[in-house]
């Protein structure tokens, strides 16, 4: 194991130092984890719970320590981060609250011939869990996994991202100082090589429980083929935001659309999130209004250090990450696009960019993820097309539309592609017990307190027989033909075990 240190892109300065391992060590991870598994599943599911609370209490307790690892990692601004690590511990405590009721079934005499069987249905754990944690809520989406999945009797192992790693690795810490055995839970960085051989292909591995982009989550389906290992995959979004027409004629409404847009798309992680509403379709009698109002709004943002109370805005997690997205402003605008404000970059740090004359053709109103503070801004005439252009990305997250008419309303819930749709709320909201995935190329699976702990189980029948089933099996005639067919030969074995016990 070597030491890894962890750089604020905005200022060069080491932050943080993680250990970084190797092929091997990432192995005997794995084969200490796959050994320590069943014994972790025979702790009573109350001490698990009673250990992960207390781990949950412990985020609360370290909340200063490690939003400010998480501001300093990735720059998201200090009060996000503090706000995150506070509702990541609830929703650790909602998973274990919903994970403890979480009961199996005894099945009824519902099915001819089992009248005098008692067959029951448990949850069981998957073994081994691989946790892909992403950069942009280390924090919460960490928990989000580790949780559930030590609730219900895995073990795990954690992958930060290298982006992120600092915040991530307390919380490993803290989950051992509350009582989970070192053994049952590992903390990993690596090079993408190693985890891949080491880790994902790992036979040993049950489950690859991983957020991130479509794009990888098609790698870990590829990893995960060969051993048929489960995959719970939150991926990318392209989330539409849509500004009905009445928007236009009611100014609450149209604040209402700016709150929605500059929280969800443009403060909160610096445009950074899966579920932001990606792209904004406003009705053509609203558009003039809408981009004066948006305009005025993003005068008064401050922009800072992550550390800074005061900032609203503060970087993107790389240098890289912000190259990313000034050349997807720069292939828009190449396509036709003009920008209205923004559009600079320095280093890490990404203006808000608007851009406007963006038409339902171009790739950003399609399958282009803008992981930044731009708002594209695509114009509709009719409910029907905007509809069509919200439903023609691959992805289906969330949603979000804005509009008092409820009969409207339920034709953009009802019709939109996604797994959510948000009436005059962000598609960024996400409901602790809400089951957070997606359709289309978003996923597979749902996290979400109790959702998250069934994704990580499998569902296991006990069965006991009644040892006599000549009288409630076989009843129809051609089964009972079979059966007294079947019984000349268990007669003469019954005739030898009563001479055989005789003796």
């Amino acid at each position: 194991m070597r030491m890894m240190d962890v750089i604020d892109e905005s200022t060069g300065k080491v932050v943080g130092s993680v250990p970084h391992y190797d092929g091997k060590e990432i192995a005997d991870m794995v084969d200490t984890a796959f050994e320590v598994q069943p014994k972790w599943e025979r702790v009573p599911l109350f001490e698990r719970g009673q250990i992960l609370y207390k781990f949950c209490d412990l985020v609360d307790q370290h909340r200063e320590e490690i939003a400010l690892a998480m501001s300093n990692d990735m720059g998201k601004p200090i009060m996000q981060s503090r706000a995150e690590t506070t509702y990541a511990a609830e929703i650790g405590r909602a998973n274990i609250e919903v994970g403890k009721h979480m009961y199996g079934e005894v099945l009824q005499d519902s099915s001819e011939g089992y009248e005098n069987h008692v067959v029951l249905v448990r949850h069981e754990a998957l073994g081994v869990i691989a946790g892909v944690i992403p950069f942009n809520y280390p924090v919460e989406l960490t928990i989000q996994k580790m949780v559930p999945a030590l609730l219900m009797g895995n073990t795990m192992i954690i992958k930060a991202a290298t982006t992120a790693p600092c915040s991530v690795k307390m919380l490993i810490d803290l989950a051992h100082e509350a009582g989970v055995p070192k053994d049952c839970l590992h903390f990993i960085t690596a090079s993408r090589e190693d985890c891949t051989k080491y880790l994902l292909q790992n036979p040993k591995i049950a489950c690859i429980a991983m957020t991130g982009s479509t794009d990888g989550g098609t790698e870990m389906m590829h990893d995960a083929a060969p051993t048929v290992k489960k995959v719970v995959l939150e991926l990318g979004g392209n989330d539409p935001l849509i500004i009905t027409e009445e928007v236009a004629d009611d100014p609450e409404q149209m604040v209402k659309a700016i709150e929605c847009l500059g929280w969800g798309r443009i403060i909160e992680n610096n445009g950074q999130v899966c579920a932001s509403p990606k792209r904004t379709i406003v009705h053509e009698r609203a558009k003039d209004a809408f981009v004066q109002c948006l305009l005025k709004f993003l005068e008064g943002l401050k922009r800072g250090h992550a550390t800074d109370p005061e900032a609203e805005l503060t970087r993107l997690v790389s240098t890289k990450a912000a190259e990313r997205v000034e050349a997807q402003i720069q292939h828009t605008v190449d396509q036709g696009a003009r920008i209205i404000y923004g559009g600079k970059r320095d280093g890490c740090i990404m203006d808000v960019t608007v851009l406007d004359n963006v038409t339902k053709d171009m790739d950003v109103a399609k399958d282009m993820e803008i992981f930044g503070p731009v708002v594209p801004i695509i114009t509709f005439k009719t409910d029907e097309e905007a509809v069509a252009i919200a439903n023609q990305s691959k992805y289906g997250l969330s949603a979000s539309v804005i509009t008092k008419d409820l009969k409207k309303s339920w034709y953009y819930t009802e019709n939109i592609e996604s797994s959510a749709v948000w009436v005059n709320g962000s598609s960024a909201l996400r409901h602790n017990d809400q089951p957070f995935g997606g359709c289309k190329g978003t996923g597979i699976g749902n996290e979400g307190a109790g959702y998250s702990c069934a994704e990580f189980t499998r569902l296991k029948t006990y069965g006991f027989c009644d040892v006599s089933p000549k009288e409630n099996l076989f009843k129809h005639e051609d089964g009972m033909k079979d059966f007294l067919a079947f019984d000349r030969y268990t007669s003469e074995v019954k005739k030898l075990a009563n001479e055989l016990i005789k003796k």
